[in-house]
This record gives structure tokens, sequence and C-alpha cells, in this order.
């Protein structure tokens, strides 16, 4: 069995949303968010001290969507889509979107919103973050037009991975407006019951 360290609502969340769709077992080792910081011999774990860090035998990795991919791999799942297929490309494209073009804004208006200082120049990185995530919504709008997943007419990582960032906007309150499509979109996925079971675990 593998061996997942999560912290709620964390990166790990696309992880045990994984397993659950995957139908896989995995034991789920809650830790303290920062484990840096809060548990320490994490970092035996995972070096850099972020989450998630999954153990499989000898192998350990800590990137969340690597995980991900590793995990339906592993299993043959229809959660990715074949090197040679017609949609690999979009696939890829939406995969790292996620991670890359949404988390990207999140991250940022997270770190800088736990720093012990308040200023205008606070306030200013803090509005760049907001104007950047809403422009970067827009091709996602853009690309639900007459879909309900992403790519290949079902769930794939693809949408784990868009999922998280959007399910953190609702979590968080984060203020930025959200087409319908896109809204409609993000509630569709969290009603799904593997992420209302992933989302359940503390």
């Amino acid at each position: 069995m593998v061996t997942l360290y999560h912290a709620p609502n964390a990166r790990s969340l696309r992880v045990l949303w994984a397993l659950e769709e995957l139908g896989v077992t995995a034991e789920v080792k809650t830790v303290p968010f920062p484990p840096r910081v809060k548990q320490p011999d994490y970092l035996a774990v995972s070096p850099a001290g972020t989450i998630p860090a999954l153990v499989d035998g000898d192998r350990v990795l800590t990137e969340s969507l690597a995980i991900c991919e590793y995990l339906a791999a592993k299993h043959g799942s229809p959660l990715l889509v074949a090197t040679d297929a017609p949609e690999r490309p979009p696939f890829l494209e939406w995969l790292w979107y996620g991670e890359s073009t949404l988390m990207t804004p999140i991250s940022r208006m997270g770190r800088v919103s736990s720093l012990p200082v308040r200023g205008e120049a606070i306030d200013v990185v803090l509005a760049d973050a907001r104007d950047s995530l809403t422009v970067r919504l827009k091709s996602l709008e853009q690309r639900l037009e007459g879909r309900d997943f992403l790519v290949a007419g079902r769930l794939t990582l693809a949408d784990i991975s868009v999922g998280y960032p959007l399910h953190l906007i609702a979590v968080f309150g984060i203020d930025v407006p959200l087409g319908t499509r896109t809204r409609g979109y993000r509630e569709h996925l969290r009603t799904r019951p593997a992420f209302v079971r992933a989302a359940a675990i503390k």
C-alpha cells in the first residue's frame, strides 16, 4: 500500500481525489501545515518540506501532478489520455494549466497574505495577483463551451488539476469573477462522490 502525506486543502487533495477516482486505498498521514515548520521530521521524507509526498516502496514523489500521473499509469486508468490519441495535446495543455497558469497567482496571494507585514506595497501585489488570475480564467471559460470536461469527453487528470485551484477560489473566498460555465464546471466537479470523499479526509 502506498503512503500519502497530506494536509487539508493542500495540493495533496489532488492526489486524494485521484486515488478516490481510481478506487485505490492509501495510508494517509495528515501533517500540520506547513510541515517544514510544524513537523521538522517530515523533512526526512520531503527535503523541501512540501505537501504532498507519496511513498511507494523505495520510491518517493513530491509533485502532486507527477504523483497523480504515476498512480493513474500504474493502475491503467482512463484518467490519462493515450500518447497517440488526438486529444493528447490538449490533455497536456490543460493538465499543466491548473498548476502553472492558475496556481501561480493563487500561490502568490497565499504567500503574500501570510507575511507579517501590511501596507500599500502588499495591497499592490495582491491586486496584481487577482487581476492576473481573472485574466487567466478567461481561457477556461472559453474552453468549457459545449463541454462537461476539458478533454476526451470524460474526467481526466486535467480536470483534477484545474478543479483544485477552482476549489481553492471557493474555499478561501478569492474575489475573482467566474464565468457561468466555469462556475457550473467547478460545482459539477466538487459534487463528484470521489471529490467529496477526498475533501472529507482531514
